[in-house]
């Protein structure tokens, strides 16, 4: 589970910013809080701000932290590094980028990060924590790497880390045990977008038909959304036909006049009759004799945007529920109705849903879900630009004071102060 996580110096994040997980003492919805490892942790949370704030920037980060960590023992020693510095202060542009997360895993506490530039590895350090107490495992700076004795499978792994690598990645294929808990814990954080989920529907399609107890669990998930149809079935459909699954006849029919032999160039000779699982979903079909049958539609064709969202991240939805994973998504309420995107947040509150700890982070534009009903104040976070400089700043409402120097009650409507400039966060519009 994430406690935290700290970005600087990536895409508007100029100086160092930490997104925090960790509960308050506030007394609103104390069931939501988890524990773990003496710490208690939340397992929402929604960040808000306006376009361009910097909201999907921080969640990106954290995707970015997790490429560069799980691909770094495949990178040549003589591979740029991928980086993406914030752009408008001229020694930001040549400043190493941080990242840094403090997460449970295995029933540890870590505290793992590196700073990076396109060329080489900065600095990286690993820790374990217990009762607030930080023990050194690993660090590395400009004088080389020093080991712990509490760190024995990096012990003489030090000189064979290039420049560009991570020391951590290479002791983990090397199976170390700390090592490979903390891989492990990165490989099963899930990032979504949730404009372009149709990305995930083979995923969701091969998940949910793989007849098990998860297959049911997400069934379950689509049902209790009330989407309007009976049943849902997996069919397939051929590669070319997927491919054109999301534009209209015409201009596929365009495409294929205007470029001759399209799919030779697209595909290799293998995949021409290639098979692709798709979803299809039951309808009731009245008779003119009034009896009721049941007719079954593809769904990438029938139905609506929001209902083919919902089967797409049904998938890792319910394995992220089932393994108590770390299940990020941006733009969580694009395509959805309010009451859905609602659910969904109920079904990752609730200990009885969500028996593993599993979290949920992700950005939105839905006001409706700014009550005291449904988000405890420290579950509520806000992106915001300054104005001087564009840089990004992130904030809870937990920690926002009102002019007499007291925080936010939860008696407040949040929504209704926050379409008011209140928190600050939103645009700045002209009359």
């Amino acid at each position: 589970m994430l406690i935290n996580f700290t970005v600087g110096n990536y895409r508007s994040f100029k100086e160092n910013k930490t997104f925090s997980l960790n509960a308050t003492s506030f007394q609103e919805h104390k069931e939501f809080i988890r524990e773990g490892n003496g710490i208690k942790f939340l397992p929402v949370v929604a960040i808000y701000g306006a376009n361009s704030s910097g909201k999907s920037n921080l969640l990106s980060a954290l995707q970015m932290m997790k490429k560069i960590l799980l691909f770094s023992v495949k990178t040549n020693p003589t591979e740029i590094l991928i980086t993406d510095p914030f752009l408008l202060d001229e020694q930001n542009k040549h400043k190493p980028t941080f990242f840094e997360v403090v997460f449970l895993s295995e029933g540890n506490t870590y505290k793992y990060g590196f700073e990076y530039s396109k060329d080489k590895i900065n600095a990286e350090w690993l820790y374990t924590i217990k009762n607030e107490r930080e023990k050194l495992l690993f660090i590395r700076n400009d004088n080389g790497i020093g080991v712990s004795k509490d760190f024995p499978e990096g012990v003489d792994k030090e000189s064979s880390t290039a420049d560009n690598r991570l020391f951590l990645s290479l002791v983990a294929q090397l199976n170390g045990k700390i090592s490979l808990a903390v891989m492990n814990w990165f490989e099963k954080l899930k990032y979504f977008s949730g404009i372009t989920d149709s990305e995930f529907k083979i995923y969701s399609c091969n998940y949910l038909f793989e007849n098990n107890e998860n297959s049911l669990k997400a069934k379950d998930f689509i049902k209790s959304m009330d989407l309007g149809f009976t049943d849902i079935q997996k069919a397939e459909t051929d590669i070319k036909d997927y491919a054109f699954s999301e534009i209209n006849s015409e201009m596929k029919e365009t495409i294929e006049q205007e470029i001759p032999n399209l799919w030779d160039k697209l595909l290799p000779p293998k995949w021409n009759e290639t098979n692709i699982p798709i979803f299809k979903t039951g309808h009731l079909f009245r008779k003119s004799d009034g009896t009721v049958t049941e007719v079954f539609f593809r769904n990438d064709k029938m139905e609506s945007e929001g209902t083919k969202k919902i089967i797409n991240i049904s998938g890792p939805i319910v394995e992220a529920l089932s393994k108590g994973e770390t299940f990020v998504i941006d733009e969580l309420d694009a395509k959805l109705h309010p009451l859905l995107t609602k659910k969904i947040i109920e079904i990752f509150n609730s200990p009885d849903t969500n028996p593993n700890n599993a979290q949920l982070i992700f950005a939105t534009h839905d006001t409706n879900l700014l009550s005291n009903k449904i988000l405890r104040r420290d579950q509520i976070w806000f992106a915001e630009k300054n104005r001087d400089d564009e840089s990004t700043d992130i904030y809870p409402l937990s920690e926002i004071k009102e002019q007499n120097g007291e925080k936010i009650r939860n008696d407040r409507v949040y929504e209704k102060d926050y379409i008011n400039g209140k928190y600050g966060a939103i645009p700045y519009l002209k009359d």
